[in-house]
């Protein structure tokens, strides 16, 4: 069993990687093998719609960082994204990581990717419109549902995280998030 999480937050050991951290914890405690992707620190350009994927079994013409991913993606078990909200919507690093999911889209056919697989989402903000946000992270839900053929475990987060390390203070959503992790697993 492997789950892989992205994170999607400018910031090294923010609010958001410490909610993924916290999921992959739970999973690893409920015996998967874990790695993180920090989006932000890594070379990965825009789709940019050539088609090469449509013609080559899902396979990205664009050789950057995105393609251990896309191989992680393919072998792992379940994935973890983690996005903070900025401007009431996903970071630029999170939508690039989802543009870049068109590879394993197949118009009128199954996705590419295996069938099977599990996946959690994180959020945090500084604001408070939390039912808001949480829609946000469904509406990713949905993206990795219909386009990956993932089941989505659920989505974890809460308003009010501006400061760094602020959900560190927040047990009850660090055991939610640990509990939705070990949910990937089995």
């Amino acid at each position: 069993m492997r789950v892989i999480g992205i994170v999607g937050s400018p910031r090294k050991g923010g609010n958001t990687a410490t909610l993924v951290d916290r999921i992959l914890a739970g999973a690893a405690e409920a015996g998967a093998e874990t790695k993180v992707y920090n989006l932000n620190e890594l070379n990965i350009k825009g789709c940019q719609a050539c088609g090469y994927c449509k013609t080559h079994d899902g396979v990205c013409r664009q050789k950057d960082d995105m393609t251990p991913i896309y191989a992680d993606l393919l072998a792992s078990d379940g994935i973890v994204v983690g996005s903070p909200i900025y401007m009431s919507y996903l970071t630029a690093q999170t939508m690039l990581f989802v543009n870049r999911l068109y590879a394993f889209l197949n118009f009128g056919k199954p996705s590419t990717v295996p069938p099977g697989k599990k996946a959690a989402l994180a959020f945090s903000s500084g604001g408070g419109d939390e039912a808001g946000y949480r829609k946000v992270l469904e509406s990713l839900g949905q993206v990795l549902t219909n386009i990956l053929g993932v089941g989505v475990q659920g989505v974890v987060g809460g308003g009010g995280n501006n400061e760094p390390g602020s959900v560190k203070n927040k047990p009850e959503l660090l055991d939610e998030a640990f509990a939705l992790g070990k949910s990937l697993v089995g």
